[in-house]
């Protein structure tokens, strides 16, 4: 890349230091605030505890980093739109949480190898509530979303980021963060903040042809 390129890339990635940003949010809210709400339904009781996909949690964070990273690089536009959509559906979740608390009950940890205590770790760095819709699930979702709908990124990486994706996904369940509805409110706020960002850039679009066209004619009738 040249130094302009370069210089080009840096400030476009400096966009991703709105997301930690927006999260202190999450910090004010994450705790316990009158009555917390359980979404836990029968199905959520049979799956397992898997203490294994905590690897596939934690990585949630680089992987969002080097897929963002990788997207301001690949395809810029496609970047800024899902940045925006990120954004879009944090302060969405947030006012979820500030409004219906939720918790989830987790399970009574025994043992002490080095899985556990990551877990343990992840119990004590975020407290069992605001569950509803996940964070997690929600920027997953919406990554993946990214680059299977990019029409310059190749395959192989559609396919490992779809992969990554739906295995965090996953391991929200596994590890006791999360239930089912709360990956189907994420995925509902995710497809919605995709249509409305959609919707908002093609009226610009059609705005913006309009006002070309009018530009055209009025130059046209000028020269006449």
């Amino acid at each position: 890349m040249k130094k302009t390129s370069w210089w080009s890339y840096i400030m476009a990635c400096s966009g991703l230091l709105l997301i930690p940003l927006v999260g202190l949010i999450y910090i004010h809210l994450n705790q316990a605030d009158g009555v917390a709400y359980s979404l836990v339904t029968d199905l959520d009781r049979q799956i397992p505890f898997m203490k294994s996909f905590v690897i596939p949690y934690l990585s949630w964070y680089g992987f969002l980093l080097v897929g963002f990273l990788y997207l301001a690089y690949k395809d810029r536009s496609m970047y800024y739109k899902t940045l925006f959509q990120f954004i879009m559906g944090l302060l969405l979740c947030y006012g979820v949480y500030a409004i219906y608390q939720t918790t989830v009950p987790r399970p009574e940890l025994t043992g002490s190898d080095w899985l556990l205590r990551m877990v343990q770790w992840v119990y004590r760095s975020d407290q069992p509530f605001n569950c509803f819709p996940s964070t997690h699930v929600l920027t997953s979702y919406l990554m993946m979303r990214a680059y299977l709908r990019s029409t310059v990124i190749f395959w192989p990486y559609k396919i490992i980021v779809t992969c990554m994706s739906l295995l965090i996904i996953i391991s929200t369940l596994l590890v006791k963060q999360h239930v089912l509805l709360d990956i189907v409110g994420a995925v509902l706020v995710s497809e919605g903040v995709v249509y409305v960002v959609e919707r908002f850039r093609m009226g610009l679009l059609k705005e913006s042809v309009a006002v070309n066209t009018q530009q055209r004619k009025f130059e046209g009738g000028l020269r006449r």
